[in-house]
């Protein structure tokens, strides 16, 4: 199982990085999005924006020691004209570290409130938007085998979006983690996600801020992206920075496929990387 998931971790590191050395010929491709009915343009690599959808996720989590999988099933539905959205994530999770191997369960539950406080007319090339969300999940995972906190964990966000030209566009995104109580694992390393880096190894209460800016190339329904991640930990007074690329393509204007990824740069290092796919239907 350790030799499947190095490679599933290889391929995705190489597909991100030729995506990302594609980028720079593509440039100049036209970003056609497919118009919703009520004239909502379907944009799946635009986070400001609430869509009515189902999705299985896929990750897994390269640790120093050992590693998570992770397998979400997902759903949301939008309403008032795509300004809101209510959703809930499940995932089962496989832990396979040093004291805990091979072992299966759900993980903890989450539901997210989702809101678009601004969006400027779609109709043009250059337009603006900006989102609220609010994420809660609670503790169903087993925390002896590193699926949960093993207590609630809010998460509250804030993401905008800019497209100075139709090819280009620019989303920057902060969100703040705050348990209610002591979390099991360690989550001062920074990581993408709701799962520790090094799950049953401690509790400390959560107390982590994360902000990454992710640049995105859009063409022919599909794009490429870049994200420096910054993340800071004020329960140990600790920071990493990582690098996230994506890659990602909408298909018969109803399927998109997204991969992602973050590596390790600088700071503190618990995590060595993060790999990621995303496939999504919307209705």
């Amino acid at each position: 199982m350790l030799f499947i998931a190095r490679l599933f971790n290889m391929i995705i590191r190489k597909l991100l990085l030729i995506s990302v050395l594609m980028g720079a010929f593509i440039v100049q491709s036209k970003a056609d999005w497919p118009m919703l009915p009520n004239g909502i343009i379907l944009n799946p690599s635009d986070p400001t924006q609430a869509y009515s959808d189902i999705a299985f996720e896929g990750e897994l989590f390269d640790m120093l020691e050992g590693n998570l999988w992770a397998w979400t099933l997902s759903g949301g539905v939008a309403f008032a004209k795509n300004r809101h959205q209510l959703s809930i994530d499940i995932p089962i999770v496989r832990s396979e570290y040093p004291g805990v191997e091979n072992l299966t369960g759900i993980g903890d539950i989450a539901f997210r409130y989702h809101f678009v406080a601004y969006r400027s007319d779609i109709q043009i090339k250059t337009h603006a938007s900006s989102a609220l969300y609010l994420d809660l999940s609670i503790p169903t995972g087993n925390t002896l085998k590193g699926h949960g906190a093993g207590v609630p964990v809010l998460m509250p966000g804030l993401v905008f979006a800019y497209k100075p030209v139709s090819q280009i566009a620019i989303y920057p995104e902060v969100m703040y983690l705050h348990s209610f109580g002591e979390a099991n694992g360690d989550w001062g390393g920074g990581y993408p996600g709701s799962i520790p880096d090094n799950p049953g190894t401690e509790t400390n209460k959560i107390r982590l801020m994360q902000v990454l800016i992710l640049f995105n190339v859009e063409f022919n329904e599909a794009w490429l992206g870049l994200a420096p991640a910054y993340s800071y930990s004020f329960t140990s007074n600790e920071s990493t920075l990582s690098i996230r690329p994506e890659i990602g393509k909408l298909f018969g204007e109803k399927v998109s496929l997204k991969l992602s990824g973050s590596f390790f740069v600088a700071g503190r290092r618990r995590l060595n990387s993060w790999a990621y796919f995303d496939i999504r239907y919307y209705f």
